[in-house]
C-alpha cells in the first residue's frame, strides 16, 4: 500500500523514471529550438554575403548585334563587371542600351546563373527623314524613334514635312509642341498611324508625306504621282485603294504623272497631268529632289577627278 507524505502520493520507481525521461525530452526540445533559431539567424546573416560574393557578373553574351560592337553594347547597359547579379536592373539596362545606341531595338536582358548576363537585341533602320529646321533632318525608324541627325537627305528614305518637332534627340521618340486647339500632342500619333498603314499595305517608293494640313494629307510616289488622302481616318484603306489605282494605271502607262485622289472612303481616281502642272510635285522637286541629287553629283565629280588623275599618271609614266 502506497504511503503518502504531506498529503501527496509518493512516486514509484517506475513513475520517477518516466518523469525523468519527460524532463530530459523537454530540455532537448528547448535546446533544439535554441540551436535552430541560432542557425537561422546565422544563415540570414551569412547567406546574402555568400550570394553577393558568388553571384557577380563575370561574363556577357550579346546576340543580334551587327552595327555596334559587343563592348559598346555592354558599356551602354551600365552593368559593370563584378556587379552583383542580384541587384542588376535588367529593364533599366535595356532602356539605357536603346537610348545610348539608337539603332538597337527590342533589347532584352536575362540572367544566366551563376555569373552571366545574356543581351538579345534587334537592329532597326532608317525609314523616314523629318525636317527639324536649319537644313537638318531627324532620321527615324517606323516607330518615330530618332536614330540620328543629318544635314543630308538620304536616298531611299521618306521625307516628312509640315510639322517641325520640338525635340529630336537620338535614342528618343520625336516630340512635338502641343497646339492650342488640340488636347495633347497628336502629331506623333498621326505619324505612327501613317507609318503602320504604310507597313501594312507594303507600299514602296514614297518620296514625301506632307501633314501641314491634317485634313489634306498627301504623299508623293516615285517623284511623279501625288496621292491625296484627305484626313487620317481610315488612312490604311485610303492608301490601299490609291495604290490599287496606281497599279492599274501603271499597267497602261508606267511613266505617267498625275494625281490620285482618295479622299472619300471607298473611292479613288487617277487624273493624269504634266508634272509642271502639279503644285506639290513642283515644290518637292525644287526644294528636296535636288538635295538627294547633290551627294550623287559630288560622287560623280570625285570620280571624274580620279579619272583625270589616272590619265595624268599614265601620261607621266609614258
Amino acid at each position: 500500500m502506497d504511503r503518502e507524505m504531506n498529503g501527496q502520493r509518493r512516486l514509484t520507481p517506475e513513475e520517477r523514471a518516466i518523469r525523468v525521461k519527460q524532463l530530459k525530452r523537454k530540455r532537448m526540445f528547448r535546446l533544439a529550438i535554441v540551436i535552430a533559431a541560432f542557425a537561422l539567424v546565422i544563415s540570414i546573416i551569412i547567406s546574402p554575403i555568400i550570394i553577393f560574393a558568388v553571384l557577380r557578373v563575370k561574363n556577357f553574351t550579346v546576340e543580334g548585334a551587327a552595327k555596334y560592337q559587343n563592348e559598346e553594347i555592354i558599356a551602354a547597359s551600365g552593368i559593370a563587371y563584378g556587379k552583383s547579379l542580384v541587384f542588376a536592373d535588367l529593364d533599366e539596362a535595356a532602356a539605357a542600351i536603346e537610348k545610348t545606341l539608337p539603332y538597337t531595338n527590342n533589347v532584352k536582358l536575362t540572367k544566366k546563373l551563376p555569373n552571366g548576363i545574356v543581351i538579345r537585341l534587334e537592329e532597326t533602320s532608317v525609314l523616314f527623314a523629318v525636317e527639324i529646321g536649319n537644313g537638318m533632318y531627324a532620321l527615324t525608324n517606323g516607330d518615330m524613334k530618332v536614330l540620328e541627325l543629318s544635314g543630308d537627305l538620304p536616298d531611299g528614305t521618306t521625307l516628312i514635312t509640315g510639322a517641325i518637332p520640338l525635340e529630336a534627340e537620338p535614342g528618343s521618340e520625336l516630340e512635338f509642341a502641343v497646339k492650342d486647339d488640340e488636347q495633347g500632342d497628336r502629331t506623333l500619333e498621326l505619324l505612327k498611324t501613317i507609318s503602320k498603314a504604310m507597313a501594312s499595305v507594303e507600299v514602296k517608293d514614297i518620296d514625301l508625306i506632307n501633314i501641314s494640313s491634317r485634313a489634306s494629307i498627301y504623299m508623293i510616289h516615285q517623284e511623279r504621282i501625288v496621292i491625296r488622302l484627305g484626313d487620317s481616318s481610315e488612312i490604311e484603306r485610303r492608301l490601299s485603294l490609291a495604290l490599287r489605282v496606281i497599279k492599274e494605271e501603271e499597267n497602261i502607262n508606267p511613266i505617267d504623272s498625275g494625281i490620285v485622289t482618295s479622299t472619300i472612303l471607298g473611292q479613288a481616281s487617277f487624273n493624269p497631268s504634266d508634272e509642271e502642272d502639279i503644285a506639290e510635285l513642283v515644290e518637292y522637286k525644287e526644294k528636296y529632289a535636288s538635295e538627294k541629287a547633290e551627294p550623287e553629283a559630288e560622287a560623280e565629280e570625285n570620280g571624274g577627278e580620279n579619272t583625270e588623275n589616272s590619265d595624268n599618271t599614265g601620261e607621266n609614266e609614258d
